[in-house]
């Protein structure tokens, strides 16, 4: 039996553990990190952490897909029966604050290695479809006539997402910002959505 079938206490446990690991590696990065490190953090036993994950190169992979997995799946659940772009693009601009706080210190803590390697074709692989995923939403909402618009609809969607992103990054790196809070997120998300549906909202041209 594989573990994503087993009782919700060993799930809830290896969430602990790919959390504990997630924080190692942003803050001692991939060569600093070690499973007994992990396993310290997530007060767990090695016998566990290489049961359930074999090695440090197969943790940081599995943690890196399911970070971007569940990032990925959450705006596609989200849609739901109103995939208006007043609905949806809050939710869009949401998660890619969120994909830049969990992915950007992964990204550091890699660094030049094998493991670090595969992450980058794996995070490459996923922008790519999320962006072209993104630019179809646009297509079909200006085709629906929710929006209107006469741009490359791939630069408007990276002005969305570079809207998105604003200065969050460099704000929380400087120390200018302790934390990104929950209402933070969603209040700078509703802004950036009005803001940028006023620009393609239709007979705004």
């Amino acid at each position: 039996m594989s573990l994503t079938t087993e009782n919700p206490a060993k799930l809830e446990r290896r969430k602990e553990i790919l959390d504990a690991a997630f924080l190692e590696f942003s803050s001692k990065g991939y060569a600093g990190t070690s499973m007994e490190a992990i396993a310290r953090r997530a007060r767990a036993s090695k016998e566990t952490l290489y049961a359930w994950f074999q090695n440090k190169e197969t943790l940081l992979n599995i943690l890196f897909s399911e970070r971007l997995d569940g990032l990925a799946s959450r705006t596609t659940a989200a849609a739901g029966p109103d995939p208006s772009p007043a609905r949806l693009l809050p939710i869009i601009a949401e998660e890619v604050i969120r994909f830049m706080l969990v992915m950007e210190p992964l990204i550091q803590a890699i660094g030049v290695s094998e493991a670090g390697d595969k992450a980058q074709r794996r995070l490459g692989e996923t922008i790519v479809a999320e962006r072209n995923r993104f630019v179809d939403y646009l297509v079909r909402s200006r085709e629906r006539g929710e929006i209107e618009f006469e741009d490359d609809p791939f630069e408007l969607a990276s002005l969305f997402v570079a809207m998105a992103q604003g200065e969050w990054s460099m704000r929380l790196g400087a120390g200018l910002l302790d934390e990104l809070t929950d209402e933070m997120i969603a209040a700078h998300a509703r802004r950036v959505t009005q803001i940028f549906l006023k620009g393609i909202a239709p007979g705004a041209r």
